[in-house]
């Protein structure tokens, strides 16, 4: 593929913050859409409208053969329409989309088993469908942030803003006292590092040809 004009959406600043270097070198238009799936569509609707458009960002595992820290190209979506095809991946992961976090280890595999997903977020299954109404070509790289028998806290959600930045004293005042999950995001924040890197690199290999 030759260097194309990409848009990349990340739901989190710190997802869309390990793409900085990589939008700054080959002129990729970046945006930090916020979380779920109001967020993804009004990034759609109000970016750039011409040009592949690649969702980027992590995800959680269903299956246990998917490690945390490493990304994957994803080749289709499951909605509660359809399944969708990524029409610029042709192989890879399929991705179900939630509009809450899905926390819990049997949560996980529940919905595994109903959709025959690999991942889980909450922002796929809107990103593909709006990206098909609006006839748009597009790609979504997923990086495992928490493997299936890990567990996130209730309601940590609520700890980024609209815009998809940390609200750092929620989320303390809501760890106030539990220092067993205190442990488990600051285990969370190190993993989702990891997978960022993973993702950004993977993205370059995907749209950068480097064969000349």
């Amino acid at each position: 593929m030759t260097n194309p004009t990409l848009t990349i959406l990340c739901p989190m600043k710190m997802e869309a913050a390990k793409f900085t270097r990589l939008a700054r070198r080959y002129g990729w238009t970046l945006i930090t859409t916020g979380i779920g799936a109001g967020a993804i569509e009004h990034a759609l609707a109000t970016g750039p409208q011409t040009g592949p458009v690649l969702l980027a960002g992590i995800a959680g595992a269903l299956r246990r053969d998917l490690e945390a820290g490493t990304a994957h190209l994803i080749s289709e979506v499951y909605t509660s329409q359809a399944i969708l095809h990524s029409p610029i991946i042709p192989t890879g992961l399929r991705v179900t989309g939630a509009d809450e976090i899905v926390a819990t280890p049997e949560d996980k595999i529940r919905l595994a088993e109903r959709t025959g997903a690999h991942v889980v977020d909450m922002e796929s299954h809107a990103f593909a469908l709006a990206a098909e109404r609006a006839g748009r070509s597009w790609a979504i790289i997923r990086g495992v942030s928490d493997g299936v028998d890990h567990h996130l806290p209730a309601g940590c959600d609520a700890w980024f803003t609209p815009q998809g930045g940390l609200r750092p004293f929620i989320a303390a005042r809501s760890l106030a006292g539990r220092p067993k999950e205190l442990l488990q995001m600051i285990a969370f924040a190190r993993r989702t590092s990891l997978a960022m890197k993973c993702v950004a690199r993977l993205a370059e290999e995907t749209f950068v040809d480097n064969s000349g």
